[in-house]
């Protein structure tokens, strides 16, 4: 385009070209290290981010190891007909495993109160004249309902069931339309023996409606009293003033849902879950050895070729870096040591049948070494003749699980080494980064330098070139200056 100069169109010299390659030479060098840097930093972090993930699901493992978990209880139950339930169990982890056959003779109920025949016509009666308070309890609980003159049946209803205190008793009326006219029926959630609702006044007028009266006599009926839940344990009789038993088999909670048909009992199961914890701790090897592998491919050392500079095979992310190495090394230790408080003949991975094989990694080996049992019949042998023993292994206060948690923690937590180390590496990224932003400020500082200059020597060149050529053509044009052009 018209008016626009390049740089080396005065002088006819390849100067751009030249600036080019003086700016590419400069920025290669500035921004060389920098960029291998951060592609040394950004593969740092996701290692180490790697690394974290890998140390997390190996730990999510040990927790279906620890405490209680391993040595669960199960319980079944199988029910005298399909369809309905009679009977829900529940055991602890110290329930011994048995069964057993069990009758529901009777539920646990509240008691239930009714006002007296022909009492009342309608909801709409006035229950009092006056002011008073009836009293309401059972079981140790109690609270009051204010009666204002003037209340009807209807509105002494709705103030019981509203009431915030109420523990249990509910208000219902019933219009039979017969002699029996309008009766109030109140019944109570509070179960078992001697557990009945029992109501007081303060005032005569309202002895229809009380159990215990201020007057002569108390309206209220016990229609139903209360009472406790009665079953048969193998023929051994167990009551319970609700419906819930807690240790009428010790170690095993059972919750009687209705009565069960004659000659026809619920059976209630109470077994170890040996498949579970098998399956627990399998998958403890299999994540430890999905660690090792991971590990394994962060840690290792780039393939040079035969002339020993050509990269045939990058390293891994943290391959310079010694704490993947020192975290497995100090793992191996842990899983070889003795368990403190465990039972002596399961202190070990290998009295339980889990040893190591090549490469680092957890097995169950089905092979036999020098006439011993293999690892399986060890871990069979364990689980079956042993099972709080194993649980005891891994899950006591201080058992497997809780001493490699702990020590994984330490890298895991927030706050911890990783999470540390984490922080050091973004900050390192970011003044990375901010070294990448000065570099290049600087090129293009440096470029618009060196363009200046050598617009400047272009411009100079390019004139000296013009004078030149003037002072050749004048002297070319004196008398007696030329080129002898015949010698």
């Amino acid at each position: 385009m018209a008016g626009i100069n390049f740089l080396g169109s005065a002088s006819g010299l390849p100067l751009d070209e030249l600036l080019t390659t003086l700016v590419k030479v400069e920025r290669d060098s500035k921004l060389s290290r920098i960029n291998t840097t951060k592609k040394t930093l950004d593969s740092s972090l996701s290692g180490v981010g790697q690394l974290k993930s890998a140390l997390s699901a190996f730990q999510d493992s040990l927790k279906k190891l620890s405490g209680n978990t391993l040595n669960a209880r199960t319980t079944t139950v199988k029910q005298p007909t399909e369809n309905k339930t009679y009977i829900e169990a529940s055991a602890s982890n110290t329930a011994v495993a048995a069964s057993f056959d069990i009758k529901v003779s009777q539920l646990a109920s509240g008691s239930r109160l009714e006002s007296a025949d022909a009492a009342y016509n309608s909801a709409n009666d006035v229950i009092s004249t006056t002011n008073g308070t009836l009293s309401f309890a059972a079981n140790g609980k109690s609270f009051d309902i204010d009666v204002t003159a003037g209340m009807t049946l209807n509105e002494l209803r709705q103030k019981i069931n509203t009431k915030s205190d109420n523990f249990g008793v509910n208000a219902n009326i019933i219009n039979s339309g017969g002699a029996a006219g309008t009766k109030l029926v109140l019944s109570s959630s509070e179960t078992g023996d001697g557990n009945d609702l029992v109501i007081t006044n303060s005032n005569a007028e309202l002895d229809a409606l009380s159990t215990v009266p201020t007057g002569a006599l108390a309206g209220l009926n016990v229609s139903q009293a209360a009472q406790n839940a009665i079953i048969q344990i193998d023929g051994i009789t167990a009551t319970s003033a609700s419906n819930t038993f807690s240790n009428a088999i010790q170690d095993v909670s059972l919750t009687v849902k209705a009565i069960t048909p004659d000659d026809n009992n619920a059976k209630v199961e109470v077994a170890t879950d040996k498949s579970a914890a098998k399956e627990n701790i399998q998958n403890f090897i299999n994540n430890y050895n999905v660690l090792v592998d991971q590990v394994a491919g962060l840690t290792k050392k780039r393939t040079l070729g035969a002339d020993g500079k050509t990269v045939t095979a990058e390293g891994g992310a943290l391959a310079t870096d010694q704490m993947p190495k020192n975290i497995m090394t100090q793992l191996r230790g842990l899983l070889g040591n003795v368990v403190e408080g465990a039972n002596s003949s399961l202190s070990t991975l290998y009295s339980l049948g889990i040893t190591f094989k090549d490469g680092g990694k957890l097995e169950i080996s089905t092979s036999s070494e020098f006439g011993t049992d293999s690892g399986k019949t060890r871990f069979d042998n364990a689980l079956n003749e042993n099972y709080d023993g194993v649980a005891a292994f891994f899950g006591g206060e201080k058992g497997l699980s809780a001493t490699l948690n702990g020590f994984v923690k330490e890298f895991t937590q927030t706050g911890g080494i990783i999470a540390t180390k984490q922080n050091t590496l973004k900050t390192q990224i970011d003044k990375n980064t901010k070294d990448l932003e000065a570099a290049n400020r600087y090129i293009v500082s440096f470029e618009q330098t060196l363009r200046s200059r050598y617009t400047a020597l272009d411009a100079l060149l390019g004139s000296m070139q013009n004078m030149a050529s003037t002072v050749t053509a004048q002297l070319s044009s004196l008398p007696g200056f030329g080129f002898n052009k015949s010698k």
